[in-house]
């Protein structure tokens, strides 16, 4: 009886160690360390309104620039980045609380910091045009972008777009699991949490190990649970039936069938409130959220082809038919 009870005792003691060591951040990496072990030769900084930002600068010709989803960071867009700076010149960077960008001193995470960033960085390179691409939260900083600033986006690409209206139901960042389940997720993701949240999003292959570790390493960055929290705090959906009307580029919705995140009807209603560009929707079978990640090769051809102006035939625009009233009405 007192073996089971000092087995009870040792049990709580080690449950309490570990929810100490979550509270105050025990597993948390150090941003240099993550620059250290990530950063690539191609890797440049610029500082922008006190933020540390990270990017790459690749290729010659008329620019794109790639806006990554949440949880992810420039280096996803490797392979992509390879192929389209053959002919374009491609630009790439981390948003506040991703990859090796620094903390914002202000503490202005949102979608509004990451289109300042936006703008500021390509104006500083000196590119007034540019076609734009954006992937999953990525999507509302380039939607918004086009629609502020039209006379410099010369055509768009949303992949699995964020930023359409939500219930409680179907808002991909919900609470998911136990109670407990939550509080440690909110404090410590694991390499086994990236890797089962991965496969449930690219649920055509196995997460592969690179991916999953620089998950791991990056959402544990010191700091990063309070700049995550303030930016949920700070997203607003906002109205994007008005700002999607008031883009005017070209625009290409690509969409994975299989993603559990955002559905692929999405797709359509993104490209019904485009009604001042056209644009064109396509969705590829058997693949996820992160479909650039699966089926590479078929994307990038896809993009390259858009660019291009090989897939003009397939845009449509929405046509605005206005309601006919009844005399007095």
């Amino acid at each position: 009886m007192k073996f089971v009870a000092g087995l009870v005792l040792l049990v709580a003691a080690a449950v309490g160690l570990y929810a100490a060591a979550l509270e105050f951040g025990a597993f948390d990496m150090p941003l240099k360390d993550i620059e250290a072990k990530y950063i690539k030769p191609f890797s440049k900084f610029m500082e922008i309104d006190g933020v540390r930002v990270h990017y790459m600068d690749e290729g010659q010709g008329e620019a794109i620039v790639l806006v990554h989803a949440s949880y992810m960071n420039l280096f996803t867009f490797d392979s992509m980045a390879k192929a389209l700076s053959t002919k374009y010149r491609v630009v790439r960077f981390d948003v506040p609380t991703a990859g090796l960008t620094g903390p914002d001193p202000q503490k202005r995470y949102s979608i509004e910091l990451n289109i300042q960033i936006l703008d500021t960085l390509m104006t500083k390179l000196g590119i007034e045009k540019f076609a734009v691409l954006g992937t999953s939260s990525g999507g509302p900083v380039v939607f918004r972008y086009a629609a502020e600033k039209p006379e410099r986006v010369t055509r768009m690409i949303l992949i699995n777009s964020a930023g359409m209206p939500r219930t409680a139901v179907t808002n991909p960042n919900r609470a998911r699991g136990t109670t407990i389940d939550q509080w440690i997720t909110a404090r410590h993701r694991s390499m086994s949490y990236w890797r089962a949240n991965l496969a449930s999003n690219i649920p055509s292959m196995t997460p592969p190990d690179w991916l999953v570790e620089m998950c791991y390493d990056t959402g544990r960055r010191a700091g990063l649970r309070e700049e995550g929290a303030l930016f949920t705090k700070n997203f607003k959906t906002g109205d994007p039936e008005s700002t999607l009307g008031r883009v005017k580029a070209p625009t290409m919705i690509l969409w994975g069938m299989e993603n559990p995140t955002v559905m692929h009807l999405e797709a359509n209603v993104m490209s019904l409130w485009l009604n001042s560009a056209p644009s064109l929707v396509k969705k590829y079978p058997k693949v996820g959220h992160y479909l650039y990640l699966e089926i590479p090769q078929e994307v990038e051809a896809d993009i390259m082809a858009f660019l291009a102006g090989e897939k003009d035939s397939e845009l449509r625009q929405t046509q605005r038919v206005p309601v006919a009233t009844t005399a007095g009405g």
